[in-house]
């Protein structure tokens, strides 16, 4: 071979090696001038925070890498959101230290109740991703309720979760009862017969974990789902203090503090002797209990699966009026919160983390985060797939989603502390503490209404 054929042989392989050296952007090095525009194309990252006080982060893993995947296909963004579990017990300082300091997050879990405290630190949805009339096709009314205001809304809800009562279904069968209680008269007469009573009238097993205070698992709910029940709402849409001083309010705290008054034939919880309501049910020491769908996982737990029971709609006091007790938590967005984004993202932090609300909210990923949790669903469509899933525990909850009413209470905590001091003071043993239902009332009130 003469030396021009070399020449042209090799000339030939350099400019092979050339070409697909530029195709595959000049890898490893990815630094040849003439592979700068593809370069510029690769997907831009950005950074969204996002705390919350119940999930886990292995509960929102999955919807994060879907709106991952769905942001780089669809907009050419690396979008990566970094969610935090915080301290429940100091969540809501912890929010507020940061919303005031403009330290983020981009992202949090809101109370259902806390719009009116938080609506000037967060942002409405933006026009374009959904109309109210829309909202009120989608999820339970309840949500118009705590999410909408002014036309506008704040939050686009996976769950809503309610009280449902709890049963031992050896214990019921045993009893010759046949069927859950679906009102209070039937949930009285059904305690009766549960109670079991030693020779000095003390309390061997309580027909229902039911009637304390600080003891009763969210006791301050089921008192103020009774007190709404009892007031059917009036003509408002949402319990408040006006409904608190009605007579109707007051019957309500006597059915549910009776329950601790040894002189009614439905006594069934001792003050002297308290042992925390769920763990009463789970030792087999209450017959029925009353908890959120949060607790399924708790309870199981704590039994090792191997707890014969079931769960029920609450009773309610009038049929065709149901009542049942809001309590969630919603993803709503910070305003002016900054978030890391590479030069040449153009979207605002705002507008990005309203995407990943909206994109958590869409059927197909909701359903993934309520797998995840074991949640009953906020959307109609939703709640009606969970309804109809044969022996699922979660059934009654999403059933009691769709007649969930909220109560007015932005400073949940610590109105959460006066209610359950006003059972205290009425069910004591310690004369010199102990308050009639109506002064016990009317302290709380006055006190609640400092708070708000």
């Amino acid at each position: 071979m003469n030396q021009g054929k070399r020449v042209a042989i090799i000339l030939v392989i350099l400019l092979m090696v050339g070409l697909l050296w530029t195709y595959f952007n000049c890898a490893p090095f990815r630094s040849c001038p003439w592979s700068r525009s593809v370069t510029d194309k690769s997907a831009k990252k950005v950074t969204l925070t996002f705390y919350g006080a119940r999930d886990s982060k292995e509960n929102w893993e999955k919807v994060i890498a879907k709106f991952k995947a769905y942001e780089k296909a669809n907009r050419n963004l690396d979008v990566n959101v970094e969610y935090k579990q915080l301290d429940s017990d100091n969540y809501e300082y912890l929010i507020y230290d940061s919303l005031v300091n403009k330290k983020g997050p981009n992202i949090f879990m809101m109370f259902n109740s806390w719009l009116p405290k938080y609506q000037q630190r967060i942002v409405e949805m933006p026009s374009g991703i959904m109309t109210v009339d829309q909202f009120e096709k989608n999820f339970v009314p309840v949500a118009k309720t705590d999410l909408v205001s002014d036309g506008k809304i704040y939050s686009l809800p996976l769950y809503i979760d309610t009280p449902a009562l709890y049963y031992n279904k050896d214990m019921l069968f045993n009893a010759g009862l046949t069927k859950t209680p679906e009102n209070w008269d039937q949930f009285v007469d059904a305690v009766e017969t549960l109670t079991q009573l030693d020779k000095d009238g003390k309390i061997i097993r309580s027909g229902a974990a039911l009637g304390g205070s600080k003891y009763v698992n969210r006791s301050q709910d089921v008192l103020m789902l009774m007190v709404m029940q009892n007031n059917t709402m009036s003509k408002d849409t949402r319990g408040n203090l006006v409904s608190f001083r009605t007579d109707e309010a007051s019957r309500a705290v006597k059915l549910y503090t009776g329950f601790a008054d040894s002189s009614n034939r439905y006594y069934s919880w001792d003050y002297d002797n308290q042992i925390y309501s769920i763990d009463a049910f789970v030792e087999g020491k209450a017959a029925m209990s009353v908890n959120y769908s949060y607790d399924l996982a708790n309870i199981d737990k704590k039994t090792g699966g191997n707890l014969n029971y079931g769960v029920a709609m609450m009773p309610q006091k009038y049929k065709d009026s149901k009542t049942n007790y809001a309590n969630y938590w919603t993803p709503v967005v910070a305003k002016g919160a900054d978030c890391t984004k590479e030069e040449g993202v153009t979207a605002s932090c705002e507008l990005l983390s309203w995407d990943f609300v909206s994109f958590a909210a869409m059927p197909d990923n909701a359903r993934i985060y309520l797998e995840s949790t074991n949640r009953p669903a906020a959307q109609l469509d939703l709640i009606q797939e969970q309804m109809g899933e044969d022996g699922s525990k979660l059934a009654p909850f999403a059933e009691q989603a769709l007649t969930a009413k909220s109560w007015s209470n932005p400073n949940n905590e610590k109105t959460d502390e006066v209610l359950q001091d006003m059972i205290e003071s009425i069910i004591t043993t310690d004369k010199e503490d102990k308050k009639d239902v109506s002064t016990a009332m009317k302290l709380a009130i006055d006190q609640i209404k400092e708070l708000n």
